[in-house]
């Protein structure tokens, strides 16, 4: 059976899968990522690459699709085929590099709780943010993670200075996948993505924002299992 390795985002852990790993396990033998004790994208690929299998699929959600473009970029022979979830070229737009600094501020004043709070409604469609289960999902991972881990995760991404430079040279079925309604990763930038990528299709879901795994859980798992089994 084909192994497939799931890296979650920022403040995420495999909870953000869940679905997806009910519906994908009769493909594939899933393993989540954990990627909080890092703090570079390239240690964090790195630690991913040291706990899988010598060739496995590889799907990356947001900041998990940057340690997933790192893992091409350093070991793409070991990769079948990629999916990139609310994924960029490289790096953060420039207001969401605004946002993520304002972030790290406002959580070193103690404010984790309240961040959570405050940046929920950006990261979602319109239409969900009075969604009170997907909310809580999403503050219990945070939770889970820690404010710690994700201090060292936001200043990973913000370490990042410039687009991948290798993306012509990913050969392997690949897939790029964004909501509609992402408000953080554009479809524009999902598009461009898509286009520095030889072969590779884009998805666009209707109905979500930037956490398109939790917002439309049936259609994304669906996607992925066609790009798993073509």
């Amino acid at each position: 059976m084909r192994s497939l390795v799931l890296i979650p985002g920022l403040l995420c852990d495999h909870s953000l899968w869940n679905s997806q790993i009910v519906g994908l396990s009769g493909s594939a033998e899933i393993l989540i990522a954990d990627i909080t004790e890092q703090r570079t994208v390239s240690e964090m690929a790195a630690a991913v690459v040291a706990k899988a299998p010598e060739h496995f699929s590889l799907a990356g959600f947001s900041l998990g699709s940057q340690v997933a473009l790192e893992i091409m970029r350093t070991s793409s022979h070991r990769v079948d085929r990629l999916a990139l979830l609310s994924a960029t070229l490289g790096g953060l737009p420039p207001a969401v590099e605004t946002a993520i600094h304002q972030a790290i501020a406002t959580i070193q004043q103690g404010n984790f709780e309240q961040y959570l709070e405050a940046v929920y409604p950006s990261y979602v469609a319109p239409g969900r943010v009075q969604d009170k289960m997907l909310k809580s999902c999403f503050i219990e991972m945070a939770h889970a993670v820690g404010m710690d881990a994700g201090l060292r995760q936001m200043r990973a991404l913000l370490a990042i200075r410039r687009s991948f430079t290798n993306l012509n040279q990913i050969l392997c079925p690949t897939v790029v996948i964004g909501g509609r309604e992402d408000r953080r990763t554009t479809p524009a930038a999902h598009q461009a993505l898509a286009q520095q990528i030889p072969g590779s299709e884009l998805e666009m879901v209707d109905d979500a924002g930037h956490f398109s795994p939790l917002e439309q859980p049936g259609v994304v798992t669906s996607l992925l299992q066609r790009w798993m089994t073509a």
